[in-house]
């Protein structure tokens, strides 16, 4: 509920996993393992879109798949490159200073088996969502799987009602530090299916405000 406050947190990069870890009561850290649980396999070739301080891409190669981090921050992806020297992973993961916005000029068709974001997509427009799951889809190998795991609109009205009661002082906060804020996606599912993803499996997480979507490239 107070995802917002990662705009405060990623002028702050030494605190920003110990601040998300308080801000999410320790779930994204839970869900980052299910991810790589259930998802990753060895010799994978994944693309973690906002990969942050590296956390994630640590886990992935940690299980022997070859990762690709971007980012736009280059105090988080200092902090990566730090946290991949003492795990001794610097051969599995690449990082590069680039925005999601960029893919059409990065990467070939049909390059990865997996893509990953987490908290990502929430700071995108609604054009910007469309674009980038468009790059998504041509950047996969048939059959690959796109791993979303974001904020999200409740269906229900009650909880919708909620959530804007439990977000909005921490985006106002955030906004006054920041100038900027993130927004809870909607229709996550239906824009998917747009870019020609098919949904295998969703996961709900902190009382159904945050979702981990796996989608899958068949065509």
């Amino acid at each position: 509920m107070s995802y917002a406050f990662m705009k405060i947190l990623e002028s702050a990069p030494e605190r920003y996993d110990a601040g998300i870890d308080i801000l999410t009561l320790g779930r994204l850290r839970h869900l980052k393992q299910d991810i790589v649980n259930e998802f990753i396999a060895k010799d994978d070739r994944v693309l973690e879109l906002g990969c942050g301080t590296g956390s994630l891409a640590i886990l992935c190669a940690a299980k022997e798949a070859e990762v690709i981090g971007i980012d736009l921050s280059p105090n988080m992806l200092a902090i990566a490159h730090r946290k991949l020297r003492k795990a001794g992973l610097t051969e599995k993961i690449k990082l590069v200073k680039m925005s999601a916005m960029d893919m059409d000029t990065t990467f070939d068709d049909n390059s990865f088996n997996v893509i990953t974001s987490t908290l990502v997509f929430s700071e995108m427009s609604r054009e910007e969502i469309r674009y980038v799951l468009n790059q998504c889809h041509r950047v996969l190998k048939t059959n690959g799987s796109l791993l979303i795991a974001d904020e999200i609109v409740p269906q229900n009205p009650f909880a919708k009602f909620l959530l804007f009661l439990l977000r909005l002082p921490f985006i106002i906060i955030a906004y006054i530090f920041t100038q900027t804020t993130t927004r809870a996606v909607a229709s996550l599912d239906e824009e998917l299916r747009q870019a020609g993803f098919n949904i295998i499996k969703t996961k709900s997480y902190l009382l159904g405000t945050m979702r981990l979507f796996q989608a899958r490239k068949t065509i």
